[in-house]
C-alpha cells in the first residue's frame, strides 16, 4: 500500500531544517557526496553536521571545507533547489527518515536525500538490479523479462535505470508482479527522459517507485547517469547484467556493485556474440553466471530469508522465456503532448520532457551537453558517435576543467572530491568533466572514486 506523500509543504519544522541542512551540504563548494555522507554518519544528521562544522575534523573532513560552508556561498543555489521543491508533487526522503533505504545508507557516497514518486514502501523491499544494453537483442529482452518477472513474483523489487532496452523490459515485467519495480533517474524527479518511456513513467508512478537524488529540473547531462548508477546497485542485494558489450556502461553499475560489496551476476550468452562479451568478461572476473531465476534465489538465500523468500517461491506459471514477446515500442510523442505534462505548461509536479525546457532558451539535444541515457550505456561505452563525442568534449572542456588533467599528471591517482577541491569546482561539475574525459579515453576510474590519466 502506498504511503502518504511527504512533500516539502507538509514537512514539520524539524524536517524542514534537516532538508535545508542537506541542501547546504549538497551545495557547499568542494564538499562531495562521500564527505557529506561521512558527516551525516558521524553526527547523525545533516542538521547536526552543519551545527557542528567546527568539529568536522573529527569525521575526517578538512577545515577548509568547513570554512567554505561558513561563507554561505552555497545559499543561492540551495535556495533555488528549495524553491523548485516547494510546489513539487513528490516525497522527499531525508537521511533521518525511517523510510531511508537500509541497504543504501552504508554506501560510502550515499545521497543525503531522495526525491520520490510512487510507493515509498518499496524502499524497504529486498531489491535486485537488472541492467544491460539499451540496444538489446530479442533474446536479451526475453531473458530480462523472464528474470524480472520471476524475481518480482517472489516479492523482490526490481531496480533499474529507466533507460530503453533492458531497463524498460525489466521495469515492465516486474510491475505486474508483487515485488514491483524501482526506477532510478539520472535527471530531476520532474523530468521525463527518455521521452519514449512516457507510458512506463506513468505506470512506475502509479504502481512502482521513481527516485532521484538530483534537484528538480535537472536535465539529463552526461555525467549524471554514472553517478546515479551507484544508487541502482546501492538499493540492491545484487546486480544482474543481461547483455553488455565489452565497453558497455552497464559494466559501470557492476563495478560499483563490487565496490559496495554486492553480488554481481551475468548472463554469459552465446560464445563470440558481441552483445555478450562484457558479460563474459564479468564471469571471467568472478561474477556469478546465471541461467535461471533460481540461481539468483539460491545464491542470495541468506539475505532473502528474513523476507520469507526462497528458490521454491517462483510460481510455476512464471517459468520459461517469452521468446516471441515483441520489442517494446517507443510511442511517438509530439512536442505539444509532451509539453502538456510539463511544469512550464502550468501543471506543477508533472514530468517535463528534456527537450522543451533547456536553460537560456536552448533546446536540449544529443549534439549538445545532453546525451542519450543508459544506466546501461553512460560513461565509457562502445565507440562514440558524433553526438556522444560532442557531449563528452563539451563536458570535459567546460570552464575550470583544464586543470583536472594537469593535476592528475602531477599527483597520480586522486579521489574525485580532492580533484574538485583542487580545481575549485563543485562536485557535480568535476564529476561531469571526469565522465567526459573517461568517455574520451583520457582518464580511467579506479576503485574508490579515484581517477588517473590513461597515458
Amino acid at each position: 500500500m502506498s504511503q502518504p506523500c511527504k512533500t516539502l509543504a507538509v514537512m514539520d519544522e524539524a524536517a524542514r531544517k534537516e532538508y535545508w541542512a542537506s541542501l547546504a551540504l549538497r551545495h557547499c563548494r568542494g564538499l562531495g557526496a562521500r564527505s557529506a555522507a561521512r558527516l551525516a554518519r558521524h553526527f547523525g544528521s545533516a542538521y547536526a553536521a552543519v551545527q557542528a562544522r567546527e568539529l568536522w575534523h573529527e569525521a575526517g573532513v578538512n577545515k577548509g571545507q568547513a570554512a567554505e560552508l561558513a561563507t554561505g556561498s552555497w545559499r543561492v543555489t540551495a535556495r533555488e533547489e528549495w524553491d523548485r521543491a516547494r510546489d513539487l508533487a513528490a516525497s522527499i526522503v531525508l537521511w533521518t527518515d525511517p523510510e531511508y533505504p537500509v541497504l543504501l545508507r552504508p554506501v560510502i557516497d550515499a545521497p543525503l536525500l531522495l526525491y520520490c514518486r510512487g510507493d515509498l514502501s518499496l524502499l524497504q523491499s529486498p531489491g535486485f538490479a537488472v541492467v544491460g544494453s539499451r540496444k538489446a537483442t530479442k533474446h536479451g529482452r526475453s531473458v530480462a523479462e523472464y528474470m524480472a518477472r520471476c524475481l518480482s513474483a517472489c516479492g523482490i523489487a526490481i531496480v533499474s535505470g529507466m533507460a530503453l532496452g533492458i531497463d524498460r523490459v525489466a521495469h515492465e515485467a516486474a510491475l505486474a508482479r508483487i515485488g514491483r519495480s524501482i526506477g532510478v533517474l539520472g535527471t530531476g524527479i520532474d523530468m521525463l527522459y527518455p521521452v519514449g518511456n512516457m507510458t512506463v513513467f506513468d505506470e512506475m508512478e502509479r504502481r512502482g517507485l521513481l527516485i532521484s537524488e538530483f534537484a528538480p529540473g535537472t536535465l539529463p547531462h552526461a555525467g549524471n547517469f554514472p553517478i546515479r548508477n551507484r544508487i541502482i546497485s546501492g538499493l540492491s542485494l545484487g546486480v544482474l547484467v543481461v547483455e553488455a558489450a565489452q565497453r558497455s556502461g552497464s559494466l559501470i553499475t557492476a563495478r560499483l556493485a563490487l565496490e559496495q560489496n554486492r553480488e554481481v551476476y551475468a548472463v554469459p550468452g552465446p560464445a563470440l556474440d558481441a552483445h555478450c562479451l562484457g558479460c563474459q568478461d564479468l564471469v571471467r572476473q568472478g561474477a556469478h553466471a546465471v541461467f535461471s531465476a533460481e540461481d539468483v534465489l539460491r545464491d542470495l538465500a541468506e539475505q532473502l530469508r528474513p523476507f520469507g523468500i526462497s528458490e521454491v517461491d517462483v510460481p510455476g506459471e512464471e517459468e520459461g522465456l517469452l521468446e516471441d514477446a515483441p520489442a517494446p515500442e517507443s510511442p511517438k510523442v509530439s512536442e505539444s503532448s509532451a509539453a502538456s505534462r510539463g511544469v512550464a505548461a502550468g501543471k506543477p509536479g508533472r514530468a517535463k520532457t528534456h527537450g522543451l525546457d533547456a536553460p537560456n532558451g536552448e533546446r536540449a539535444s544529443e549534439n549538445g551537453t545532453i546525451i542519450d541515457d543508459a544506466s546501461s550505456e553512460a560513461g565509457t561505452v562502445q565507440p562514440l558517435n558524433e553526438g556522444e563525442r560532442a557531449a563528452a568534449e563539451n563536458a570535459a572542456a567546460a570552464d575550470g576543467n583544464a586543470g583536472l588533467l594537469e593535476y592528475l599528471r602531477q599527483h597520480g591517482p586522486t579521489h574525485a572530491d580532492v580533484l574538485a577541491d583542487a580545481a575549485g569546482l563543485s562536485s557535480a561539475a568535476a564529476n561531469a568533466a571526469l565522465v567526459g574525459l573517461e568517455m574520451l579515453g583520457k582518464v580511467r576510474r579506479l576503485p574508490g572514486a579515484r581517477y588517473e590519466v590513461t597515458a
